[in-house]
């Protein structure tokens, strides 16, 4: 669930820039609350419940109220939301996002053979498009590993 200041343009944006399906706003104009479709989920837990991005603005929705610090003032502690696209989509969807003028930075993570892009929706959370990278061998990720935990362990000493 993320905190919201303009709802319906965040909700605007999850649906044309990743692609999320409006599932449900409530009420059905100047929602308070907005639950959009990420995809549907095919574990033992979520048979069938959809996976879902719920939006929310603590200052109008009842539920919420004073509950939750308003999006103006939160310490922010989410560092990002991430999200698994298919390899063979990753080059769609860096172009899509270059074209919609969100200027992602991408990022190679040899030690998990995955490949990211970072982006930020309209009121600054930052989001991630992440899938493998299969230009990494298991070898290669290996190495990077055994490099990533020296680099840990160098740094706690």
């Amino acid at each position: 669930m993320l905190n919201a200041q303009d709802i319906e343009l965040l909700s605007a944006f999850y649906q044309r820039v990743l692609g999320f399906e409006l599932h449900a706003q409530h009420p059905k104009t100047e929602p308070t609350i907005v639950f959009l479709r990420v995809g549907d989920s095919h574990t033992a837990l979520n048979q069938s419940h959809p996976q879902l991005l719920a939006l929310i603005d603590p200052d109008r929705h009842p539920a919420a109220r004073g509950k939750f610090d308003p999006p103006t003032r939160r310490a922010f502690p989410l560092n990002h939301l991430a999200f698994e696209i298919d390899e063979v989509e990753y080059e769609a969807h860096l172009e899509y996002l270059r074209h919609e003028g969100l200027e992602p930075i991408e990022a190679r993570f040899e030690h998990a053979q995955a490949k990211a892009m970072f982006f930020q929706d309209p009121e600054g959370n930052r989001l991630e498009l992440i899938c493998r990278d299969s230009g990494v061998s298991a070898e290669q990720a290996l190495e990077a590993e055994r490099a990533l935990d020296a680099s840990i362990e160098q740094s706690l000493n």
